[in-house]
């Protein structure tokens, strides 16, 4: 079991809102925005010595009725909510004021929103199913109308190439972002039906994307979905970057056609362009799973239900901390930048901050608290190279083994693997002929080189 969590403790207890918290997030490590029924919008910051303290002009007043959603632009600058107002404002972070309001067509109450993680645009999906685009300049560019009900989550790949929207009904749709929006008639490129029984209510993409070895085409991205079934789902996403008609863009992860198949419980509506598997279920929390959001390297999922529960998973589905410390449902949970802290907000009105290492206190620079190696990578200038991070944990490997699907993987993870029965590929759900798997001794030897170039002798996978 991975040790990417210490003795989690409750670092902190926010009594702010007056009704409940419906919607948290981080930007970075030491800036928490909340929002709630109540109709407001809170800032807190990190302050040495005192924990996270509310900003001096929140909390920001303008919904008529409660906000749904809370996101900050990737540049860091604008905080967006949305409301069941049907309105979208757009806050200055700096100083908290307001800079636009978006009016959802119709003027239905908006769910959800989102920003493209390289700030092109901005989306919101409403009680009608519709999803609005908007532009850099606040103005509205498209509509995207496939879902027949409540659309409560949207996501983007880290790359923004791919949108994901998940509705009341259980379904996603997925769609490819291209240029120029203003015209571009949406059409999903692949659909998946009862993805969650009754209803999905959040989804995240992991920022970890990787390219299949057999093609180095096919992109393959990692997300998580949860609904009102208990479940949590961990999906691989397909996606061919390219034209139609190329014959070089053929790969054996995409049919040439649009086709159908099963999946589990879920049908899934591939086109020539994309196409999903569902790898893990995860029967997570003994009621609905509200929120469920990846850290920034992809080693911790975290969750939170209308069990009052709040759950730290590794991504092989190994429950690694239950926290139940609230009293009522917690509808939202998020985790900082360097995945040392966890806010999560409740029916209960109250905000719990939890300190994932076991170490912290109010007294602690929480922005300086990262593992060895991620500063030790930070302070060389590079990147990790993908090939030594292994495709179920997002660990780095210190054992890596090849297996038939021409992936590496860290040999205790794919051993466990196999343990629960499976006979499939971890990353394309494709069955293995053989589940025999070789010592990939030149990986093990760059990764070892790679280390001793940062002057670290001890491999630390922690966050």
């Amino acid at each position: 079991m991975s040790n990417l969590v210490g003795n989690v403790k409750i670092l902190q207890e926010i009594k702010a809102h007056s009704s409940d918290v419906t919607s948290i997030e981080f930007h970075g490590s030491s800036l928490l925005i909340t929002g709630s029924s109540d109709k407001t919008v809170r800032v807190f910051r990190w302050i040495v010595g005192s924990g996270f303290v509310e900003e001096s002009f929140s909390p920001l007043l303008g919904h008529k009725y409660g906000v749904t959603c809370v996101r900050m632009s990737p540049q860091g600058a604008t905080l967006a909510s949305s409301s069941v107002d049907g309105s979208i404002i757009l806050w200055n972070i700096n100083d908290g004021e307001r800079m636009s309001i978006l009016n959802q067509e119709a003027g239905e109450a908006i769910r959800s929103c989102a920003f493209s993680p390289d700030g092109s645009f901005l989306v919101s999906s409403d009680d009608s199913g519709a999803v609005c685009i908007w532009g850099q300049n606040k103005n509205f560019i498209n509509s995207i109308r496939v879902h027949e009900e409540a659309v409560h989550t949207l996501a983007f790949t880290q790359d923004s190439y791919v949108l994901l929207t998940g509705c009341n009904l259980g379904n996603l749709r997925f769609f490819i972002i291209e240029q120029p929006i203003e015209s571009h008639k949406f059409v999903a490129d692949c659909s998946v039906d009862n993805a969650h029984d009754l209803g999905v209510l959040s989804a995240d993409f992991c920022k970890i994307v990787r390219n299949d070895p057999s093609d180095h085409r096919t992109s393959i991205y990692t997300l998580v979905t949860c609904g009102t079934d208990h479940y949590l789902k961990i999906w691989r996403l397909f996606v061919v970057h390219g034209v139609y008609g190329d014959e070089e863009r053929r790969t054996k992860l995409i049919p040439q056609t649009p086709q159908e198949h099963i999946c589990g419980a879920s049908t899934i509506y591939c086109t020539e362009r994309m196409n999903a598997e569902c790898v893990l279920t995860i029967n997570a929390h003994g009621s609905s799973v509200t929120c469920a959001r990846f850290n920034s390297t992809g080693t911790l999922l975290v969750s939170s239900s209308l069990d009052r529960m709040v759950k730290i998973w590794d991504m092989q589905g190994n429950c690694l901390k239950t926290l139940s410390d609230h009293t009522r449902y917690v509808n939202c949970v998020t985790i900082n930048g360097n995945s040392t802290i966890i806010a999560s907000g409740s029916n209960d009105r109250c905000v719990l901050v939890w300190d994932v290492t076991g170490g912290l206190s109010v007294n602690s620079h929480i922005s300086e608290m990262r593992s060895l190696l991620f500063r030790l990578v930070s302070d060389s200038g590079s990147d990790m190279p993908l090939e030594f991070i292994c495709p179920i944990t997002h660990e780095l490997m210190t054992n890596p083994v090849i297996l038939e699907d021409g992936f590496s993987y860290e040999e205790s993870a794919i051993d466990e693997w196999f343990k629960m029965g499976k006979n499939t590929s971890p990353m394309t759900n494709l069955d293995l002929s053989s589940m025999e798997t070789i010592p990939n001794s030149v990986l093990k030897s760059n990764i070892d080189k790679y280390l001793k170039s940062l002057d670290y002798d001890a491999v630390d996978t922690g966050f």
